[in-house]
């Protein structure tokens, strides 16, 4: 069950990631990560009080703390992205966003098997795959150069995510979604601190992509919420992995709405995700 919650985590990671690359064609990036967090609050508050079985304020807690961290890796992915190639950038932060949630739970004494290690291995490489470009028509090239800035930033973004994850882990399974709801709380309030009393965001300028913000949110939010699940069925250095597969659900939606053409490197990328969550399922 840890498995399927894992893989269906990442389809939503992925399903956010394209909504909202779909929602800043239509309005700043700025305004779809703050819209989408609120959304996403609204949704989770709803949520768990119905669903978890019991409230700390620890776990609220460290729910925050975890959305400060993963919103500061937010901040270091859109500044990698604008900065530098993203076909290193992406690959960089996904794997460092898998990897460093893995080795905490390996080190904190998760026991995997030598096929579930063999899978973890190909799924790392899946995870990079999937993330590079499609440059077989590329509309314009990118001659941004690859420096020690822009691998440090992905680097540090990818563990931003990571200790979210770990964070999330460290909750007590009764409490879940409550410590999404410190996560959520703490990213929406600043944002639209920036948002509404900062930069004066008006509604026209957000409503041509309010649709899509509220997709966003959904599938973001909820990701998380199936990312702490998970978690609680079972290991974190599977789930990690699995959650970070998220590009390729991404590129695959991005085929079946825009039409888009996936190249030979994610194709593979794809396959090689298949191999590995059958590897790691029978490990």
């Amino acid at each position: 069950m840890a498995i399927f919650l894992g893989l269906i985590t990442a389809l939503c990671f992925g399903a956010g990631d394209f909504f909202g690359g779909l929602s800043t064609k239509r309005t700043s990036v700025l305004n779809v990560v703050a819209f989408s967090h609120f959304v996403g609050l609204i949704t989770v508050v709803i949520l768990a009080p119905i669903v978890a079985d019991n409230f700390a304020w620890r776990d609220l807690g460290i729910g925050a703390i975890g959305g400060v961290l993963g919103g500061l890796g937010v901040v270091g992915l859109y500044r990698g992205l604008a900065t530098g190639p993203m076909a290193v950038v992406a690959p960089l932060t996904a794997v460092a966003s898998a990897a460093f949630p893995a080795l905490w739970g390996i080190l904190s004494g998760d026991s995997l098997s030598g096929v579930a290690w063999f899978g973890i291995a190909i799924a790392f490489i899946a995870i990079a795959l999937s993330s590079l470009p499609n440059t077989s028509s590329p509309s314009r090239p990118s001659s941004a150069p690859v420096t020690v800035n822009t691998i440090v930033e992905s680097l540090a973004a990818g563990v931003g995510f990571g200790a979210l994850f770990i964070l999330l882990d460290l909750t007590a399974d009764t409490t879940a979604p409550w410590p999404i709801v410190g996560a959520r709380l703490i990213t929406t309030v600043a944002l639209m601190v920036v948002v509404l009393g900062v930069r004066k965001v008006e509604v026209a300028d957000v409503r041509p992509a309010a649709g899509l913000i509220v997709l966003t949110g959904l599938f973001d939010t909820g990701s998380n919420v199936l990312f702490l699940f998970a978690t609680t069925l079972g290991d974190l250095s599977v789930v990690a992995v699995l959650a970070s597969l998220y590009p390729i659900s991404t590129v695959i939606l991005a085929r079946v709405v825009l039409d888009e053409r996936m190249s030979r490197l994610q194709l593979t990328g794809l396959c090689l995700a298949l191999l590995a969550t059958v590897l790691i399922a029978l490990g």
